[in-house]
């Protein structure tokens, strides 16, 4: 599949892309969302691995605008962030989000997530 990995915490993004490419996946990484939306843009991704919490444009409304493309529809956006109370997995749903998971997240569960029917 080709990942898309979004997070201002740059050793973050890094450390997640490097899992996501050892899976065997095409990954592109981003920085904020901005970018996400820009690299999205020539890269179409299969799934987008998005931290909510960022800079210049947060992880809601980037997902917004990745649902607002003619391929945004497609693809699923799992929210990968320290953000897990009930309000903040409502408003992901609310922005087009198809799963939460909460920092720290092992590896064995993005592996397994990864690798099974992904949520949309």
């Amino acid at each position: 599949m080709k990942v898309l990995v979004v997070d201002d915490n740059q050793d973050a993004a890094s450390s997640l892309s490097m899992l996501v490419e050892l899976l065997g996946h095409e990954v592109k990484t981003a920085f904020d969302g901005v970018e996400a939306v820009e690299l999205a843009t020539g890269f179409h991704p299969d799934v987008v691995l998005l931290d909510l919490g960022m800079p210049r444009m947060d992880g809601y409304e980037a997902c917004r605008r990745l649902r607002a493309q003619p391929w945004g529809a497609a693809m699923t956006v799992l929210a990968v962030t320290g953000w897990g109370r009930e309000d903040d997995r409502r408003k992901t749903q609310q922005a087009g989000v198809d799963g939460h998971l909460v920092k720290p997240v092992a590896p064995d569960v993005i592996a397994r997530t990864l690798s099974g029917p992904l949520p949309h």
